[in-house]
């Protein structure tokens, strides 16, 4: 009679130590999840690097803290991003007001003038100058205002890509002749290497001719004392490349990589938005090409745009 009895007490001994133990996994538990409740209802996480740190022997806890973490760091990545946009906006903008806000001023004087020219009726040279100035100043303002307009899309996302194959080849031919006259005119040696046989890539017709252009006159305006302009276009490591050769002063090592960033320009004052290589640039990685750039102070500068065959 005592065997079974005493049988019976280390089962429920055991049974009560059981009864213990997990009550004690349940309110271990139970702390752990009002930990993330209440870090999460506070938003402690807001603030930079307010990971759930849980020492928890729970595999399922390990893993929703695991998951809630991953969460925070995107949620992190995605904050700090924001951050740098809403900075960089805030610099275009006060580039925008900058690069509008002289033009404006200039072409409001000029145009003051001009009525007061007009009201005596004499000077006719001195109002086309005027006119002329005007004119000038209204160009650059439509390019700058054309510019911002075309990085907010990109920046944006709202710029959409047409990727087909299409024949390079043409497309330089027909960049490189809407420059003919006036490289012609301002003297230039220029040197085309572009073929005529068909040479296909993928890329956006659009974006290419606007990153042709502005690589062109990206070495019209910073070369231009080197009277030299080259066009290439070649296969090497199965990309199509096409370069763009100036022989001006060049770009020092230290500035190459800055000249992709927004509104870095070497220029003088009221001589650009510094957008062009930034535009060009982009455009080029949405089309899954790039551009890449080698110069040698004093003597060549080459831009390099590489596309996917």
């Amino acid at each position: 009679m005592l065997l079974p009895f005493f049988f019976l007490l280390i089962l429920l001994i055991l049974l009560f130590l059981l009864y213990l133990y997990e009550r004690s996994k349940y309110r271990a538990v139970n702390r752990e999840l009002h930990y993330i409740k209440e870090r999460i209802g506070t938003k402690s996480y807001m603030r930079e690097n307010g990971y759930l740190l849980i020492p928890s022997e729970n595999m399922e806890i390990k893993e929703l803290a695991a998951e809630i973490n991953r969460l925070l760091d995107a949620f992190y990545s995605q904050k700090a991003e924001y951050g740098r946009s809403k900075q960089a906006m805030v610099q275009v903008l006060t580039n925008i007001s900058h690069d509008l806000r002289t033009p404006l001023t200039v072409l409001k004087g000029y145009s003051e003038l001009l009525n007061r020219k007009m009201e005596k009726a004499s000077g006719v040279e001195s109002i086309q100058d005027m006119v002329s100035q005007i004119d000038s100043k209204a160009s650059e303002l439509v390019v700058t205002i054309n510019e911002y307009f075309t990085m907010s899309k990109i920046t944006s996302g709202d710029l959409k890509m047409n990727l087909q194959r299409i024949n390079i080849a043409e497309i330089c031919h027909e960049v490189i002749l809407d420059y003919y006259d006036i490289l012609e005119e301002a003297g230039y040696d220029v040197e085309i290497g572009i073929g005529t046989s068909p040479e296909y890539a993928y890329a956006d017709t659009d974006a290419l001719k606007r990153i042709l252009k502005n690589l062109i006159d990206n070495a019209i305006r910073h070369g231009g004392e080197g009277k030299y302009l080259s066009l290439r276009l070649k296969r090497e490591s199965g990309k199509v490349n096409i370069e763009v050769e100036d022989h001006g002063k060049g770009i020092p090592e230290k500035n190459q990589e800055q000249i992709f960033f927004r509104n870095y320009t070497t220029a003088q004052k009221g001589s650009g938005s510094g957008l062009g290589l930034t535009i060009a640039k982009n455009l080029a990685l949405q089309m899954e090409a790039d551009i890449r750039v080698m110069s040698e102070p004093g003597v060549k500068t080459t831009f390099t745009l590489l596309l996917r065959s």
